[in-house]
């Protein structure tokens, strides 16, 4: 259940993208506190409350105590906390005097005795659970949050990467075996009421379409694993230190109050918001740090000088240095043979692949254990280097602002001046070899969170004379193409990984190269264009149209001229799209109208024979965000019969899991016929992190 209360914790208060979820899941683990009310900004979390209370019961609760000038109220069914928005500090002072009189009356009932107590940060670090032991809190280190896994050996990695994703693929059989029961006790209702069969299923012929149909469901229940279909291994990461490209660094106080740069070790919920150095955190590059370090220094080395600007404090909402992020391309190593990027490098994938083992077979233990201490001296032996700024490498560094009136415009652009400098400096002293921060932005953020506005001001980092149309971009390498990335882009964070995971998913998608391959949800086209090479055609999709733009960009600056690029909702385009390409099509050429009669059938398939198709088949892939696909675009992808294969890149099985459900049931047959698991792959993308990325193939 915490979990579920974090990820709808996360969702009231604020979204996020794909990337920075990554990091934030990391830091922001859920604990259970005795803590009432921890205030914020304009926002106080007020927690205890009862768990049948919805946000109408909340405001009434308010306006029964006379508690005034809130704004905003979030408080759903299910939990025992809320989050209350005020216009101004004083009128939330009032609000929280009145709800902790409130708890004092009614006493120990529903536990409310500590209501509205504020933590300090002493409190936060003495706190201890029942059992006298030290919670852990401030004093965690930030290698802790940002990867837990950082001291345990590899090879024990993959082995629990591997084992999240079969659990996810068992998952996938369990819920699809309940969805199907419940399916056919509706349909059995229904067909007892009215006489007729409307809906596909019931009478004999039906069912055995039917047990047909989910012959892997019984094969899976007969699996140990129970999984929905094979999982073939894991594919390591090639890289295994300093493989992110692009670092966000917290810029607050640490437990000492000195200005810090790094990442929350402690929980704002506990009103504890220490920062903690990168130290030891094994997945920050090594130019990330020379340049963290740097700013760092400047900010201690100016205390009481007249350039000093305090840190961003989300208490109160006050501060000016906020975030840093360092983002590089074209420092990693390549992975594939040829720079091509065609599909003669795809087996390069192979070399990182490890298979499944029959791990839970009796006596394999012993096995097991030995051959992982020679696994782990061969698994680093293996690794390639650590991604560093090369002869034609891009160093990007954004620093976030709070351009509050109070500092003085003066005072910020010469702390912006002198925090450039030092990590110009630095970059110029770094060893190996010297590089350079190719483009230095600003970016204006007044929000009690981190997360800036999408239209934020980001401009050049200092204004000086004819500096104004410097590039804004900088350039990665992946697959033998050439991305430009804003600050803001989606981009995976481990290039060479990726470059795995999307060869692998190319030969899946199209073995033969002739598929019309629909990247769903294509965002800026990473995808698609990796794999324009290996198929016949891409058509990208995407509901956001600045993607859309970043796609066809991305598309000239690599000369694809088989890709093409659809602004507006998966629902609408599939169908558009698949109407004016499907009669090149193989697979879809004349059989849309199932009920043709023989003699037009054996016509058509002469002229099938004849016919010289562009395409061989129609195979989507989808790469969705944490949160998985929209309810929409699976129904999409489902109605559209003309589409056979799907596959589903996945940065959280849980959520492909969930979504599989929608794709591989029974449901009613205008909602199209369900598809089959076939064969998955785990890839590590995220090294000293629980997270892995699956690869899933279904097909119909």
């Amino acid at each position: 259940m915490a979990d579920e209360e974090e990820k709808e914790e996360e969702e009231t208060t604020f979204t996020t993208t794909k990337e920075e979820e990554e990091e934030e899941e990391e830091e922001d683990t859920m604990r259970v506190v005795p803590v009432k009310v921890v205030a914020s900004g304009g926002t106080a979390l007020v927690r205890g409350l009862p768990s049948n209370w919805d946000e109408r019961a909340m405001r009434k609760a308010l306006d029964d105590m006379k508690a005034t000038g809130h704004t905003s109220i979030k408080k759903r069914k299910g939990w025992t906390h809320a989050f209350v928005t005020f216009n101004f500090p004083s009128e939330r002072k009032g609000c929280l005097e009145k709800l902790r009189a409130r708890a004092a009356r009614e006493g120990g009932k529903g536990g409310g005795g500590g209501f509205g107590k504020k933590v300090t940060m002493r409190d936060a670090k003495e706190k201890k659970d029942g059992n006298g032991k030290t919670k852990k809190t401030a004093t965690t280190e930030a290698k802790e949050a940002v990867c837990p896994l950082w001291n345990v050996t590899y090879s024990e990695q993959l082995k629990r990467k591997k084992a999240k994703v079969k659990k996810a693929l068992a998952m996938v059989t369990e819920m699809v075996g309940k969805t199907n029961e419940k399916f056919k006790k509706s349909t059995r209702r229904h067909h007892h009421h009215h006489h007729h069969h409307r809906d596909g299923v019931g009478d004999d012929e039906d069912e055995r379409a039917t047990s047909e149909r989910f012959g892997w469901l019984k094969e899976a229940n007969a699996r140990k694993s129970k999984g929905c279909c094979e999982l073939i291994g894991i594919v390591r990461s090639p890289v295994l230190e300093g493989y992110r490209n692009k670092s966000e660094f917290t810029i607050g106080n640490n437990s000492k109050g000195q200005p810090t740069i790094g990442f929350n070790v402690g929980l704002f919920r506990e009103g504890n918001i220490a920062v903690g150095e990168p130290v030891g955190c094994r997945n920050i590059s090594k130019a990330a740090i020379c340049v963290q370090e740097a700013a760092q220094k400047y900010l201690r080395d100016v205390i009481g000088k007249d350039e000093e600007l305090p840190t961003w404090d989300k208490r109160n909402g006050s501060g000016f240095w906020r975030l840093l992020i360092v983002r590089e391309g074209g420092c990693a190593p390549s992975v594939l043979d040829d720079s091509s990027g065609t599909n003669r490098a795809a087996p390069a994938w192979r070399k990182w692949l490890r298979l499944e083992g029959e791990e839970d077979d009796v006596g394999g233990d012993i096995i097991r254990t030995t051959n992982n201490v020679c696994n782990e001296d061969a698994e680093n032996a293996l690794s390639l280097d650590a991604p560093t700024p090369k002869e034609n490498s891009d160093v990007m560094v954004v620093v976030q602002i709070n351009p509050s009136k109070e500092f003085g415009t003066e005072k910020m652009e010469k702390a912006l001046k002198g925090i450039r400098d030092a990590m110009e400096s630095a970059a110029n002293a770094y060893e190996p070899k010297p590089f350079s921060i190719t483009v230095q932005l600003r970016q204006h953020n007044e929000l009690v969170s981190n997360m800036a506005a999408a239209d934020a001001h980001t401009s050049e980092l200092v204004v000086e004379n004819g500096n104004t149309n410097k590039p804004m971009v900088i350039y990665e390498h992946m697959c033998g193409l050439k991305f430009s990335l804003s600050h803001s882009a989606f981009f995976q964070v481990n290039t060479a990984a990726a470059e795995l995971l999307y060869a692998l998913a190319g030969e899946w998608a199209s073995p033969n190269g002739k598929s019309l391959l629909l990247d769903v949800c294509c965002g800026t086209g990473t995808i698609g264009l990796t794999l324009a090479s290996s198929v016949g055609k891409v058509v990208g999709l995407d509901i956001v149209e600045d993607a859309i733009r970043n796609a066809e960009m991305n598309s000239k600056l690599n000369d694809r001229d088989n890709c093409e690029w659809v602004a507006g909702k998966a629902e609408d385009t599939l169908d558009v799209v698949l109407r004016k390409y499907g009669k090149d099509v193989r697979t879809v050429f004349g059989n849309t109208d199932e009920e043709r009669n023989k003699e037009v059938e054996e016509e058509e398939e002469e002229k099938k024979d004849k016919q010289e198709f562009l395409y061989e088949d129609v195979v989507a892939i989808v790469d969705p965000p944490r949160c998985g696909l929209h309810k929409r675009v699976l129904n999409a992808l489902r109605k559209e019969t003309r589409l056979r294969k799907i596959v589903y890149v996945s940065c959280n099985p849980e959520s492909m899991a969930q979504n599989c459900v929608e794709l591989c049931s029974l449901k009613p047959a205008h909602l199209g016929p369900p598809f089959l698991p076939r064969k998955a792959m785990a890839v590590d993308l995220f090294p000293h992190t629980a997270h892995c990325e699956a690869v899933l193939v279904l097909e119909r």
